[in-house]
């Protein structure tokens, strides 16, 4: 998991005045410094050119920072986008260590530390002795790299190549035109993409302006398999990179489909200048499920086991079991640091079986974490994680291993209560017709007489219709009007006795 050429040992700094790396998304700290060659730099300056500005954090006796910073990566990012390349970005070498002379940036006699060679030959960008931007970055480690955003928003970054570092670039806002805002900092709600039975949700984002007209105006729509859930008309007035915290109401999800987010009209125009962020699409299956209670979970870790870290939780998100590196923990993933060992901590290149055992039927997820960023495949051996029902430990249900620093899996158990198993047994027959638009008619098939309770429920989680009653064993055929029903998407929920049926469906006149 470490793309250096031996572990990467990134080294804790031994100074109180340094605590925790800025929070992604935090307002970079202005600095104007002089590099070694005497020339001054501002970084809102170069923000206000809408420049993307790429910060290499290190320290003349640190080992990792001289293998990255001779790696090549920024020299090539720096070639393909500084000055002689689309200059659409900047970089600069920061000497972090306050006990560090200049001199050993250049290797050379005079040198009060440890220095690894010249630092400054061969460097295309700036070079730069000053510990005061570290300890306002609040680097805890070298190395370390930033990249902020011609916003003046700032996010740790890994020791990636070129590619990789201007991928990650181009998720900064760049402005463009007069009329232009995008969609940014997107949550969809949920941490996973597999539904069992019914999943709710509650997307947020950014609208951020990104035009030099204010923005003033404009129309979110929320679509679920191309069917319209919701539309926020959002008024007030951006200046350039102004922001709005936009968030939808509640709603609930299930089967399979795709989650649109988009920017319908800015300023009351259907197109903007730049169109390319208008749009966020989030697909999501049907979880799978496992035969019984008892899940049997394979672990191959890579080259660098120490780096890895898991947990199995429930429906409500309890930690029912957990595996790995316990000083990673499950918000440890991408954080850069070197972790030789700790508590649970694997061995490299190591197998690992386990057999999680699940409290009940129901729905359940897996969460598996890389401290360094970049999963457990396949660069640095070709770790990986698999699942598998307890009576088959040849065919696995669940896998995966290439991933960055998180990967969540959803799945269902024997027993759990999602539509796919135990509402089976109580319920048979469909909704139709949908999409509907006179009438909606729910045909079920009772096992047994039971007291019954309905509700169906917009997109905005508002109760539409509510009924309740008694139904006998055998057929029947429950109706409704929705005549008057606004187009969109709903919600049926049907209790009986001590089951459920949940069913969507679309009302389209």
């Amino acid at each position: 998991m470490r793309n250096n050429q031996a572990i990467l040992l990134l080294l804790l700094l031994a100074m109180s005045r340094l605590s925790a790396q800025l929070p992604a998304g935090s307002l970079a700290p202005d600095f104007t410094t002089t590099d070694v060659t005497g020339q001054s730099w501002h970084l809102y300056d170069l923000l206000a050119q809408d420049k993307i500005v790429l910060l290499e954090f290190g320290a003349t006796w640190c080992g990792p920072c001289w293998a990255y910073h001779n790696g090549g990566a920024l020299q090539e990012f720096y070639a393909a986008h500084g000055p002689a390349g689309d200059a659409r970005a900047q970089v600069f070498f920061i000497e972090g260590d306050p006990a560090t002379a200049v001199n050993c940036l250049y290797g050379q006699s005079g040198c009060n530390s440890t220095t690894l060679g010249n630092w400054v030959n061969g460097t295309p960008y700036p070079v730069i002795n000053d510990a005061a931007i570290a300890e306002a970055y609040q680097c805890t480690y070298y190395p370390t790299l930033f990249i902020i955003c011609p916003n003046r928003k700032v996010y740790e970054v890994g020791q990636f190549d070129a590619l990789k570092l201007w991928e990650r670039a181009t998720h900064c806002p760049i402005a463009l035109g007069a009329n232009n805002a995008g969609i940014f900092d997107f949550f969809s709600g949920t941490d996973l993409h597999e539904i069992c039975g019914t999943l709710d949700l509650a997307p947020t984002f950014q609208l951020v302006n990104l035009g030099s007209q204010a923005l003033t105006s404009a129309l979110i729509q929320l679509r679920w398999n191309n069917t319209p859930i919701q539309d926020v008309t959002w008024n007030g007035n951006l200046p350039l990179y102004g922001e709005a915290d936009i968030v939808f109401n509640s709603f609930s999800l299930s089967g399979t489909g795709t989650l649109e987010t988009k920017v319908a009209t800015v300023n009351y125009l259907e197109t903007d200048d730049n169109p390319a962020d208008n749009t966020r699409t989030d697909s999501f299956t049907q979880a799978i499920d496992f035969n019984s209670q008892e899940v049997l979970l394979r672990i191959r870790t890579d080259n660098f086991g120490a780096e890895t870290y898991w947990e199995l939780r429930d429906d409500l998100g309890t930690v029912l079991e957990h595996g790995g590196n316990e000083a990673v923990g499950p918000d440890g993933g991408g954080k850069f640091f070197g972790i030789s060992g700790g508590p649970g901590a694997y061995g490299n290149l190591a197998f690992i079986k386990d057999t999680l055992h699940l409290p009940a039927g129901g729905c359940y997820s897996v969460h598996f974490v890389d401290a360094y960023g970049d999963g457990m495949c396949c660069g640095f051996g070709n770790g990986f994680y698999r699942l598998y029902n307890l009576n088959n430990p040849m065919t696995p249900i669940l896998w995966g291993g290439e991933f960055e620093a998180y990967d969540h899996r959803g799945f269902g158990a024997q027993g759990s209560t999602n539509v796919a198993e135990a509402e089976a047994d109580l319920f048979a027959g469909q909704i139709f017709p949908n999409p509907a638009s006179e009438e909606i008619h729910l045909a079920l098939q009772l096992m047994a007489s039971a007291s019954t309770h309905c509700r169906i429920y917009n997109a905005q989680g508002q109760v539409m219709f509510e009924q309740s009653g008694t139904l006998g064993a055998g057929g029947q055929d429950w109706s409704t009007s929705v005549a008057d029903w606004p187009v969109g998407w709903y919600l049926l929920q049907l209790q009986a006795g001590q089951q459920r049926l949940t069913r969507s469906f679309v009302v389209g006149h």
